[in-house]
């Protein structure tokens, strides 16, 4: 009995651990293809075109635009779109198969990412953005607009997709890194790193509306998710969710901040690739409502990441080449469970080890008893209620006297 409840214990308490502990990490099931050329980059933006199964690496090491072919059982090299410049945010239009990439010189690249096409994958055009660096990039099929962030310029222009040309520009008088445009409230949202803030632009004014701060975040990355109307922000040290209609926020440090954060609506999750050291770095993945789901070690130079929805993997660059994994295979328990395994970890091993010193003390008692030639428990009980009986009979026949028989 004794060793039944120890091991008893010992498990529950195990198992109890092992569902807290439940997906920290997914290195595990992270798969390392060879990119000879990625591993040899260096890397701002990712993006992907899902209907045409390919990735696109801003390299700012070859000024160009890596690209990759995810259709096949393996991932496959295609080639380099040669850019003026070094190449910095990266942006994909899904209805006129468009890729854009921001360059150092303030120019935009229109890049047509159409496989029919005669031109495919070469620059159509470029965009002057009128800024000594065009950085980060946003494309709104609601507004058919590119937004282009322009850091130490300390604007965000908006250009036309239609016609390539830019039709407005905001003075924020800061620096300003990720621009996203939220369709739910038609919104223009953009990091301020060094006031600690996103900004809520109208765009159709440039106006800046409302102001969400968070002290010491310096935020770079950020992706709202529309349906929830919460955006997850890249903080220097730390992550934070923004309820964009309350103003709320929560802040976490299971990923140590990031770079770039993209938000994918077909898988509902959110990307972040954490860019830090070679011992340090990694990508995370969250869920639609902010939830950290998992995340894998990665290069240094993995400064975003991005979903590919037929898969439902998730590619970043690495030191082989390219990193893919599934936020599916190392999803954490249900929050029940989880909370199951953590009161299994105390309670259940106190009530076996409760039940352990119950039985011990009968066992004791029984052979205490027989040792001592004393009677047991049991046994006084028995001769009690005879007693009894004897003493209700006596008075009875006081009362009504000797009966027969």
């Amino acid at each position: 009995m004794a060793s039944a409840v120890v091991l008893g214990a010992t498990f529950s308490a195990a198992a109890g651990a092992i569902l807290l502990s439940a997906c920290g990490s997914c290195d595990s099931i992270a798969v390392q293809a060879s990119v000879p050329v990625l591993a040899a980059g260096a890397f701002d933006g990712v993006e992907a075109d899902q209907s045409g199964h390919r990735l696109f690496f801003a390299d700012q090491s070859i000024n160009g635009v890596d690209v990759v072919d995810g259709s096949g059982p393996s991932p496959r090299f295609v080639g380099t779109i040669d850019l003026p410049a070094s190449p910095n945010g990266l942006a994909f239009a899904v209805a006129s198969k468009r890729l854009y990439a921001a360059m150092d010189g303030g120019q935009v690249a229109v890049i047509v990412a159409d496989g029919v096409s005669r031109t495919f994958l070469k620059v159509v055009d470029r965009v002057d953005a009128g800024a000594a660096t065009a950085d980060l990039l946003e494309f709104s099929l609601r507004t058919n607009s590119l937004y282009v962030s322009t850091g130490a310029g300390a604007s965000v222009v908006a250009i036309d997709a239609a016609s390539d040309k830019v039709v407005n520009r905001f003075d924020l008088k800061t620096s300003v890194e990720q621009p996203r445009y939220d369709p739910a409230d038609g919104k223009l949202y953009v990091t301020a790193p060094h006031i600690d803030s996103i900004l809520q632009l109208d765009p159709a004014y440039g106006t800046v509306t409302r102001t969400y701060r968070q002290q010491g975040c310096s935020p770079k990355g950020l992706a709202i998710n529309p349906s929830r109307q919460l955006a997850l922000v890249a903080c220097g040290g730390s992550m934070a969710v923004f309820n964009l209609r309350t103003g709320l926020d929560e802040v976490s440090r299971v990923v140590p901040g990031g770079d770039l954060v993209a938000y994918d609506a077909a898988v509902d999750r959110f990307t972040v690739g954490s860019s830090h050291g070679p011992r340090d770095s990694s990508v995370g993945v969250f869920s639609g409502d902010g939830r950290f789901i998992g995340m894998v070690g990665s290069s240094p130079q993995a400064h975003g990441a991005v979903f590919d929805d037929r898969s439902g993997l998730v590619y970043a660059v690495s030191k082989a080449g390219l990193l893919s994994f599934s936020p599916a295979a190392c999803a954490p328990p249900p929050d029940w469970l989880t909370f199951i395994g953590g009161a299994s970890v105390f309670l259940v091993p106190l009530v076996l080890f409760g039940l352990y010193l119950f039985s011990y003390a009968r066992k004791h008692s029984r052979i205490g008893a027989r040792g001592s030639g004393r009677a047991s428990w049991d046994q006084l009980q028995r001769e009690d209620l005879a007693a009894e009986r004897e003493r209700i009979r006596e008075l009875e026949d006081a009362i009504y006297g000797p009966r027969d028989g």
